[in-house]
């Protein structure tokens, strides 16, 4: 994954996006330089004073405290609830079978066979996603290099509640519903971490309005009890 794609927003200072190509970030606010290094490591170069060696998952940490994801100012169940907003273009898959993966005539897994079925507008708003086509999606996907399966492409909308699974796969979010049914979006113009990111933080959100807590969101979301405060142990408030 590209790191302007990884580190969307700058671990340092907290512009939002970072300007970047492949093994290499740029942010246009403090100047501060990211580059591929050695294994994981990530050379940071400040505008001033030396480079230093970084690993992923320290920057990625840094980043949620600059403010992660983002969050939009929404309408949510009463007008002065923050609720979640961000929309993107993306190119819209399904996956429609899978391919036998092999090595020497072993058997190594199993992939996705994704059929694309055309470009539109993914949104996530409060507790739904949505994804609304664009006009002639069929002959810009072709354009983009994606062979489509034909056919005047459909929207798609859920509920936060009928997501199973959230994961990436290099520039596109996967997310599964019930029935294994998995939808891709492959991002246009914007980060696959940011929606994995941001989708992860509205089912946290959501499961523990209902009193539990995610401890897995990959290959599918699983869930346990939240700890009971000790004032709903006894019975006070």
């Amino acid at each position: 994954m590209p790191i302007h794609d990884m580190l969307y927003r700058c671990p340092r200072c907290g512009h939002d996006p970072l300007d970047g190509h492949k093994g290499r970030a740029r942010c246009l606010s403090c100047g501060t330089r990211f580059e591929q290094g050695r294994g994981s490591l990530i050379t940071v170069r400040p505008p001033e004073g030396p480079p230093e060696q970084a690993s992923a998952t320290s920057l990625l940490a840094d980043m949620k405290k600059m403010g992660g994801p983002g969050t939009g100012k929404g309408q949510g169940r009463d007008l002065s609830e923050e609720s979640l907003f961000r929309e993107a273009r993306v190119v819209l898959g399904m996956a429609e079978g899978y391919d036998v993966i092999r090595w020497r005539g072993e058997v190594l897994g199993f992939s996705e066979r994704i059929s694309w079925k055309g470009e539109g507008l993914i949104r996530l708003e409060g507790e739904a996603l949505t994804f609304t086509p664009v006009q002639d999606t069929v002959g810009l996907v072709r354009r983009r290099g994606r062979a489509g399966s034909g056919g005047q492409t459909e929207g798609f909308s859920c509920l936060l509640g009928d997501i199973r699974g959230v994961q990436i796969s290099s520039k596109a979010l996967q997310v599964t519903l019930e029935g294994r049914r998995l939808y891709q979006f492959e991002l246009i113009d914007d980060s696959p971490k940011r929606w994995e990111d941001l989708l992860c933080l509205a089912l946290k959100r959501l499961y523990a309005q209902r009193g539990r807590g995610i401890i897995e969101f990959k290959p599918r979301v699983v869930t346990e009890p939240l700890p009971m405060r000790s004032g709903q142990e006894t019975g006070h408030r």
